[in-house]
């Protein structure tokens, strides 16, 4: 939980500063309002340590306040028992605060305001901070607060998905049955339905219809929540309304709404005056107050007390304003829809920033959207083609240059962008330039899938045929199954052997979400590696769709296939025998990394297979739970059958010293490299040689052996 980040640890004795991450609707804004409602209970032992909690919303601070104002206009009633003056006072004097601020990707910091002075430590350094921002905005937190601590949101469990739609229809199991066997039938269980604020939105117009149009692409979500607002305002007023045709009060609403979402993102204004939504027509605001898609406010000013206005959700602004650049690039000619673009989307920077925008427009458009495509595509080659061989050969190369010091793209990211992104395992310190590329051919994805085009994107951003990324999203991975199925793709694996080899590359998944795409592999047998590192296909998957048992069904049709890499899984035993006896199929295997699971038990089924493995020339079992003896029987076997073998990385396995140089021994009788190897591992085997066998001295190993390779 977040309260877990305030306890004290061994790396940080003392936490005060915790940046919180999410993508939109995943439940930022809810855990901490949960995180405020605990400490009101005093349940909490971290928690209750604190005297007064403050959590504000970044989105209705304005430029003149101070934090006290804040604190005032949003929290406390008008009869509170002390003044300003007392506040600030008693913030200054005491350290048993917990500011808590919502949001800062919907704020537009100064640096003048005291917001930025308590996260830069300025003033009430000795107050508890927890901030909450989209990953858009995170490397400029990272420069502004320096946080201690770093938590990622990354909504429900597919579990999760099941109890909240039970919770919901509580009333009606019968209905929420029906509309989990929908979501499950078609992978939606495990899409954006992870993402909290979105399943409620499902669960909204499953209530009202149950012929809803179940997508995983957002807009047909948005379009059909609009309208499902629209039939019911229309029937409170007893207004006809059938088919498209919006009655004209409502119409006219709509366009000065998607004017007014687009001008507002374009200036970072999500709060709105009264006199910048009704200077087109009073009318015009009452309509728009009527639908719900704005909300009135109090205004924070106490000499200017009118009311504001905003959006339910920020994600409702991107839509309106998505739908506002949709309708202009259809009424206009393709040279004026493109210098739209370019007034607002002019940088890779300010794409990533407003990237739903764009998504939205692209699924309102549907495959009209060839004009935002082709911007996308020039705008990539103008400012990311440079980088694009270094991300993709990042993961076998690794760092060939010294990014932080390499000035040629401080235009794509701020040289404190560069410690922004830290992947644990491999590499650390990865180059936020990679990671740009990365976000930047994310957002072109989704655009493509919202659009119904995904062949476009096949065309025109996988012609390296490489798929790589890294803790890829639930969004992303549906958008890449339907990228493994299409056509396009399809075709160009029957071409010549050399020409449609294939490389899929899904590594450091936070939640499982590859589900939709282990069930697309047989469909892609030109797959010569797969790398699956870190993608929790084992104790921490799902249980409902077991990830082991799909890959197993999947890996025999990969025929081709030269790498496979599934360390650091936490595979148990019983994937493990569901996965190793398949790979008996895969003839051409020349690298095997397991590395990171618990494959005890498993050395038969190694000795099973490993006669069908004659080409294999890298196996990496290492920190995996097995035996000396098991050991053994596998460097038997490997001597044996794979002639080839170069390199058999087994430490920090359950063995002792005399154990260990057996394996060497077995090893350097017939695999001379193999011998240069154990040479290189005993002179850094560990005096407590006896510790490898404990959990402790396993995860010692590991965080050292784990900067290796896969």
């Amino acid at each position: 939980s977040v309260a877990d980040a305030l306890v004290a640890r061994p790396d940080c004795p003392c936490p005060r500063r915790v940046l919180i991450e999410g993508q939109p609707g995943v439940g930022k804004t809810t855990t901490l309002s949960k995180l405020v409602l605990d400490w009101t209970k005093g349940d909490n032992k971290a928690l209750s340590e604190f005297h007064l909690v403050f959590c504000l919303a970044l989105r209705k601070v304005a430029e003149s306040q101070s934090l006290v104002d804040c604190i005032f206009d949003q929290l406390l009633p008008k009869d509170s028992p002390f003044d300003e003056a007392g506040l600030e006072e008693y913030l200054q004097s005491n350290n048993k605060v917990l500011i808590v601020l919502d949001g800062y990707d919907e704020w537009e910091p100064q640096e003048s305001h005291d917001i930025s002075k308590v996260l830069s430590g300025k003033i009430l350094r000795d107050c508890c901070v927890i901030v909450s921002t989209r990953p858009s905005r995170t490397s400029e937190l990272l420069k502004t607060m320096r946080p201690d601590t770093r938590l990622e949101i990354n909504g429900f469990h597919q579990e999760n998905v099941s109890i909240y739609v039970h919770k919901y229809f509580s009333n009606n199991i019968s209905k929420a049955e029906t509309l989990l066997d929908k979501l499950n039938s078609s992978y939606l269980s495990t899409g954006i339905t992870l993402t909290p604020m979105f399943l409620l939105l499902i669960c909204i117009l499953w209530e009202e219809r149950d012929d809803v149009l179940l997508s995983d692409r957002l807009c047909p979500l948005y379009d059909q929540l609009v309208l499902y607002l629209i039939t019911r305002l229309c029937a409170k007023e007893d207004i006809h309304f059938v088919g498209d045709n919006m009655p004209p009060n409502i119409a006219t609403a709509m366009l000065f709404l998607e004017k007014l979402a687009l001008d507002g993102l374009m200036r970072g204004k999500l709060v709105f005056e009264e006199e910048e939504v009704t200077h087109y027509s009073i009318d015009v605001l009452g309509t728009l107050l009527g639908l719900g898609f704005l909300h009135k406010q109090r205004s924070p000013s106490k000499l200017r007390p009118s009311p504001q206005y905003s959006f339910p959700h920020k994600t409702m602004q991107e839509y309106f304003a998505g739908r506002y650049i949709a309708s202009y690039v259809t009424a206009k000619d393709e040279s004026a829809g493109r210098s739209l673009l370019e007034e607002n989307f002019g940088t890779v920077r300010k794409v990533r920033e407003m990237d739903n925008v764009l998504i939205f427009a692209c699924g309102r458009l549907g495959r009209k959207a060839s004009v935002i495509f082709q911007y996308l595509a020039d705008l990539h080659q103008k400012d990311l083609e440079p980088v694009e061989h270094d991300f993709h050969t990042f993961y076998d190369l690794g760092l060939k240059k010294d990014w932080v010091r390499d000035t040629e793209f401080d235009d794509l990211v701020s040289m404190e962008d560069y410690v922004t992104f830290q992947m644990t395992g491999i590499f650390t310190d990865t180059p936020a330039v990679l990671l740009v590329y990365q976000t930047y051919l994310e957002t072109t994805l989704l655009c493509y899938y919202e659009s119904g085009k995904i062949d476009g994107f096949v065309e025109h951003f996988l012609q390296r045929r490489i798929i790589q990324f890294s803790n890829p999203t639930p969004r992303v991975c549906r958008a890449l199954a339907q990228v493994m199925k299409c056509d396009q793709l399809c075709q160009a694996q029957k071409g010549s052997q050399q020409e449609c080899d294939m490389v899929l590359r899904l590594m450091h998944t936070r939640q499982f979400c590859l589900g939709p795409i282990l069930d697309t592999l047989r469909t892609c047998p030109s797959i010569v590696e797969l790398n699956l590192r870190e993608s929790l296909l084992g104790r921490y998957g799902p249980t409902v769709t077991k990830p082991s048992l799909q890959l197993s069904r999947q890996l025999p049709h990969l025929k081709r296939l030269r790498k496979l890499v599934l360390s650091w899984n936490d595979l148990l035993p019983e994937d493990a025998q569901l996965i190793l006896p398949v790979l008996e199929s895969l003839r051409m295997l020349e690298e095997l990394y397991l590395s990171g699971n618990d494959l005890h038990g498993t050395s038969d089924i190694f000795s099973n297979i490993l006669p069908f493995l004659i080409e294999l020339k890298i196996l990496k079992v290492f920190d995996c739970c097995m035996t000396s003896a098991e050991i053994i029987s596998i460097a038997h076997a490997t001597v044996k059958n794979c002639k080839k073998m170069s390199i058999f990385d087994f430490d920090s396995n359950i063995t002792t010293r005399q154990e260990y140089r057996r394996i060497e021994q077995i090893l350097s009788l017939t695999l001379p490299v193999a011998n240069e190897l154990a040479t290189e591992q005993r002179s850094r085997f560990h005096p407590a040689a006896e510790m490898v066998g404990t959990k402790e001295g396993r995860r010692m190993f590991a965080k050292y052996w784990s900067s290796k390779a896969n």
